[in-house]
């Protein structure tokens, strides 16, 4: 991009008719950049945000027999964070010295993509699934956050820097509908008659997530330009590489007083970007370990966050064009500020055995476990939550469920794990690695051939077809994976009078049993720990009991409106957080050093990510996961503040200076290091 504005020109300035004025190589070369936030949206959505939390925690409680699985899951993904935090400032560096930017996009890119899809491998594995998916996932999440890195560092290339809050703000828009677009599809996998197992459906959204994000995300190495280097460093091997680069970071970590605004707002950034990343990453697991909520839910939820973000996302851009950025940023923040701490006090209404004359008890589908009597056959039917079998709940090792499993097993027969572990061992897991790996390359190579041939729309529901129909042709060759019809898993009225009894001195465990007609009939078991008993001890505990009583309770709103409405008021605010907070930035930063300014951008919102999953992980695990929500709720806030003190017109001046200097003396840079 040539004849870039600066940000102290004062002449009336159009930023649609700038945007228009623009070459037709430029445009394509904007829009694949856009297509990429459309296909790695695939990952920061569905799994990021959505799958991959929900999958691991519940493969963690399931394991463990415990109800800590968003505790696990946050050490995780600080640990993820850990490696891009220490690598970034570094690469960002390397990336402004030298041309390959394109280069170091395209392997994260695919060790995202290869890793993403290696997930669904996961739940093959048994009870060591948590372990496995724990790794697939660290190594995906860097792929997926040390490219983004690289990714933003191409947007001030791309556009006049004025028009950096149109670009920013699009960016996000397209990724929300990208997002979106794969959601629907995979709630369709979810929920379609397709006569598949659970585990086999989540293996088809983690490959078509990774499917999406390879076959769109390639249409930026093929239409955008590796940007122009003012500065080139000759390239001597990976040490000296790594030597120039953190003594680069090292400098400028030593120069930023020289840009004491852009100082002040990357402290803000890694404060209100700990909480908005943070909350954003856990509430999937959050939903599942606190609320007990089905996937599909939360699918739910974030298909209502994107729907709501798309328009919310470009008002807020305009809101920006017409108020400022910075007021645009605040009051996106403010917002986030107040559905955290709403979503503090989310609680399921109690439980209800009342079961009327006719038989029928309100509240049976909200239990674990309810047995329903039949009268033709003088026994209890079994029927689990979200009809996942007694084996999908109770962990057949996991010590968490010692006690429930010696008083529900004794008078019921024995569960058959034998289909279960079939389907979940070692071996099993790592030949569905290799079936995984196997079918992402065929199709992959399909897409990228498709996308070859330019065929626009045409091509994108061409290479649709081909991965759908490869996955119902995947399907049909695995018999295995496919559902039988079993019988219903039936108990006698003696086995249930005495399953009864013996729950009488059993209560520390996590789950709800309900007997439906019969000789027990109303009669139930909740235990200490199950997520209607708001009440455990924490310190948040007596605020999610009040807004239960007082709210959501005269309200007649049960988990699944609270969290749709959360999904709302988050969508007004996710989109314009992050466009903004990026638009920002890029306004405060000088064009001659992208890519290393950008390097500490990723550098602090991973230290960021890092350090709020790390507090979220602490405060859950000390106290519990409400009080965790309101910590870094705190945290947001004062990230907030800190934005409201920022100058922004002096700090674009301040960068502005900088790129004078830099491109009136080619040396200018080599010399800030001498």
């Amino acid at each position: 991009m040539s004849d870039v504005g600066t940000a102290t020109e004062t002449e009336p300035f159009s930023v649609t008719e700038a945007m228009n004025s623009m070459s037709d190589a430029d445009k394509k070369s904007l829009k694949s950049w856009y297509f990429f936030d459309w296909a790695n949206h695939a990952y920061a959505l569905t799994v990021m945000t959505v799958i991959a939390p929900q999958v691991m925690s519940g493969l963690y409680n399931y394991a463990t027999g415990k109800q800590t699985g968003d505790a696990f899951y946050a050490q995780v993904l600080t640990i993820s964070m850990l490696f891009v935090v220490l690598t970034a400032p570094a690469l960002g560096v390397i990336a402004d010295r030298m041309p390959i930017k394109k280069k170091l996009l395209k392997w994260y890119t695919l060790a995202g993509v290869v890793f993403t899809a290696l997930m669904g491998a996961a739940p093959y594995f048994g009870s060591e699934g948590y372990k496995i998916m724990a790794v697939m996932y660290v190594i995906g999440t860097v792929g997926f956050t040390g490219g983004n890195v690289i990714y933003y560092s191409f947007m001030p290339y791309l556009a006049e820097k004025r028009c950096m809050d149109h670009v920013s703000s699009k960016g996000y828009a397209y990724g929300f509908m990208g997002g979106s677009m794969l959601l629907i599809f995979h709630l369709v996998l979810l929920l379609g008659p397709f006569g598949w197992d659970n585990n086999f459906r989540l293996s088809a959204i983690f490959v078509t997530s990774a499917l999406w994000w390879w076959g769109f995300g390639y249409l930026m190495f093929k239409w955008t330009p590796e940007p122009e280097i003012p500065s080139n460093m000759e390239w001597e091997g990976v040490v000296s590489a790594a030597k120039v680069a953190y003594g680069q970071v090292f400098t400028t970590f030593k120069e930023i007083k020289r840009f004491k605004i852009l100082a002040m707002y990357l402290l803000a950034y890694l404060l209100f970007y700990d909480g908005v990343n943070t909350i954003a990453s856990m509430a999937s697991a959050y939903g599942d370990s606190v609320l007990r909520l089905s996937l599909q839910l939360n699918i739910y939820l974030l298909l209502t966050v994107n729907i709501v973000a798309i328009p919310m996302t470009l008002l807020f851009g305009k809101l920006a064009n017409a108020k400022g950025t910075k007021f645009a940023l605040m009051l996106s923040l403010v917002i986030y500020c107040c559905v955290a701490v709403v979503a503090a006090g989310f609680a399921p209404l109690e439980l209800d055995s009342t079961v009327d004359d006719k038989g029928v008890a309100e509240d049976a589908e909200r239990y674990d476990f309810t047995f329903t009597w039949n009268e033709t056959a003088q026994m209890y039917e079994l029927t689990t939550l979200y009809d996942k079998g007694y084996e999908g709940w109770i962990s057949e090792e996991g010590a968490g469920d010692n006690d429930f499993r010696d008083a529900y097993q004794q008078y019921f027969p024995e569960p058959d794990y034998s289909t279960e572990s079939a389907t979940s061992s070692i071996g099993t897991g790592i030949l569905m690695c290799l079936a995984i790996l196997a079918i992402l390359g065929t199709f992959g190579a399909g897409i990228l051939y498709i996308q070859n041939l330019e065929m626009g729309w045409k091509g994108a529901l061409l290479a649709f077809l081909l991965v759908g129909s490869g996955l119902i042709g995947v399907s049909m060759l695995a018999e295995d994976q496919t559902v039988t019809e079993d019988s219903v898993p039936m108990i006698n009225a003696e086995n249930a009078t005495a399953m009864v009894a013996a729950f009488d001195s059993v209560d520390d465990h996590r789950w709800a049993i309900l007997f439906v007609g019969g000789p027990e009939s109303g009669e139930d078991e909740i235990g200490d720990t199950h997520p209607t008993n708001v009440d455990q001890g924490g310190l948040a505990d007596g605020y999610a009991t009040w807004m239960r009583s007082n709210v959501w309770k005269p309200l007649g709103m049960g988990v699944t409106a609270q969290w749709i409405s959360l999904g709302m008021f988050v969508g007004v605010a996710m989109g314009a957080a992050g466009a903004q907070a990026r638009s920002m930035f890029s306004m405060l930063i000088p064009e001659t050093r992208t890519s290393e300014f950008f390097g500490f951008f990723g550098f602090l919102g991973k230290s960021a990510a890092m350090i709020g999953t790390f507090l979220y992980a602490l405060a859950s695990t000390q106290f519990d996961s409400r009080v965790a929500i309101l910590t870094i709720t705190i945290v947001i806030l004062m990230g907030t503040f800190l934005t409201s003190r920022i100058d922004l017109e002096e700090g674009m001046r301040v960068a502005a200076e900088e790129d004078r200097l830099a491109r009136e003396n080619p040396d200018y840079m080599n010399a800030q290091n001498d």
